[in-house]
């Protein structure tokens, strides 16, 4: 997914000041309020830098967001390779969110600010990403009905459709979860690994 006019190099420390400082900007603000003497500000740079490095503020925004969103599709990559069954693939998947959301906190918040109030990146980056997430979960849905691990009427479009949503709310919800539930460190493992198995529960031939 190229769509960053320029080529960015992250070599420099300066560079990487303003995409660290850019990222919680973009997340919960989103692109058309972050203005670019805010990004300088926010990353102690002077304001000429954000163009000098990155043709400006909109591709600034194009390269945080790609770089956020790719790391879905590097999980998707190595479990497809992976000699396993299907619903070992969706576990798989779900802790591996775990590991990335943990890695990249502001991830949820820029996929669903750009959902609510979709710039035109929307299209390239984050329904690619999306698309691309559904048709890895349907392709292993397609493959635990074929095996019999999943009942035969399972439409599995909708069946992934259905757990890519269970997968996304378990982070947008964590920050209603730390306000209700009690404190723990493993809430997230926790919370995904009920979601899945409640999930399948309901999926899977064994379904009482």
């Amino acid at each position: 997914m190229k769509t960053a006019k320029v080529e960015i190099c992250t070599d420099k420390p300066t560079v990487n000041k303003i995409i660290e400082a850019a990222l919680p900007l973009f997340a919960t603000k989103g692109m058309a309020s972050v203005s670019v003497k805010e990004l300088a500000d926010a990353a102690g740079v002077n304001i000429a830098l954000i163009s000098y490095y990155f043709g400006g503020k909109e591709n600034l925004y194009a390269y945080v967001l790609e770089k956020q969103l790719s790391t879905l599709g590097d999980a998707i990559d190595i479990i497809s390779k992976e000699d396993i069954s299907a619903i070992m693939k969706i576990r798989q998947f779900a802790d591996i969110l775990v590991v990335i959301h943990k890695k990249n906190p502001y991830i949820d918040r820029l996929f669903y600010i750009e959902i609510f109030n979709p710039t035109k990146y929307f299209n390239t980056l984050v329904k690619t990403a999306a698309k691309r997430m559904h048709f890895f979960l349907s392709n292993c849905i397609l493959d635990a009905v074929a095996s019999g691990e999943f009942r035969a009427d399972i439409d599995p479009q909708l069946a992934a459709m259905s757990l890519l949503r269970i997968l996304n709310l378990s982070f947008t919800s964590q920050h209603l979860c730390k306000e209700i539930l009690p404190a723990r460190d493993d809430l997230a493992q926790q919370y995904m690994a009920q979601a899945v198995e409640i999930y399948l529960t309901g999926v899977t031939n064994n379904f009482k």
